[in-house]
């Protein structure tokens, strides 16, 4: 059977969606519209639309993704957010506030900016799925992640209020919880990680393939939860996986004393 599903990538170029557009445009007969701040269409085996130059925070940019959007596909289609800035884990105190609001919005800001600019057609279009990325830090609330966890567990709260409002339209969103993804980058953060047990970019799109292909409602507002079981994670701390400078200069935070704990 031909699978003639639609998507819409949003962060086409990062290192998820990327591979995921490959994916589908391989393995499926899926129309896909890819949004991206650079990509080479000519990368992919069919004609899929482009958009680059969207800026997921920008009323105006998502009234263009709309309208391109609902002229280039016909009927429902399930939106993969693959948007978020990377994040180095460091202290807060540490971290200049510009690079807070950025993850916050490049994170959560543009989740709500994808939905509410592609909603409204998947209500009239009776369906689609609203599908985010969250990780399993919002469910331990490590260190050294304040910025990127926040937006993370937004995401998560924000995908229950999305199925709560819109399920009586057939639409489904979901929060793909994940685990450590083995991209170039985090290869890097961390030569000393369990690299064997890291899930490919490869193995998470066949995943989000495969369980939007059935898109059960009962699903509908869950947070998905995806890992490989790892005894360096499962029988490890924190700290032990991950080493970290406990000096923080506390000038940055306008004292010249460390504080004494509680």
């Amino acid at each position: 059977m031909t699978d003639r599903r639609q998507f819409v990538i949003t962060g086409a170029s990062s290192a998820i969606g990327r591979v995921l557009a490959e994916h589908l445009d391989t393995a499926t007969d899926a129309g896909m519209v890819l949004v991206s701040r650079g990509l080479n269409a000519s990368q992919f085996k069919r004609d899929h639309l482009v958009l680059t130059g969207i800026d997921l925070t920008n009323e105006q940019h998502l009234e263009v993704l709309r309208q391109r959007v609902g002229q280039r596909l016909e009927g429902p289609f399930t939106v993969f957010h693959c948007v978020g800035d990377f994040w180095i884990h460091k202290p807060l105190v540490r971290t200049a506030f510009e690079e807070v609001a950025r993850m916050i919005n490049s994170h959560y800001l543009t989740f709500c900016g994808a939905a509410w600019s592609l909603l409204p057609l998947m209500v009239a279009r009776n369906g689609g799925r609203l599908v985010g990325f969250s990780c399993n830090s919002v469910a331990y609330n490590y260190p050294d992640m304040a910025p990127f966890t926040s937006a993370k567990a937004a995401l998560e709260c924000f995908v229950r209020c999305v199925a709560n409002e819109y399920s009586q339209y057939n639409v489904i969103a979901n929060a793909i919880s994940l685990p450590t993804i083995r991209t170039d980058q985090v290869m890097e953060l961390k030569p000393n990680g369990d690299h064997d047990h890291y899930i490919t970019p490869e193995e998470l799109a066949i995943f989000l393939s495969d369980i939007t292909a059935s898109a059960p409602t009962m699903l509908n507002g869950n947070v998905l939860k995806i890992f490989r079981h790892s005894k360096t994670f499962f029988h490890q701390s924190y700290f032990d996986r991950n080493p970290r400078e406990l000096e923080i200069d506390w000038k940055v935070a306008g004292t010249d004393e460390r504080p004494k704990p509680a």
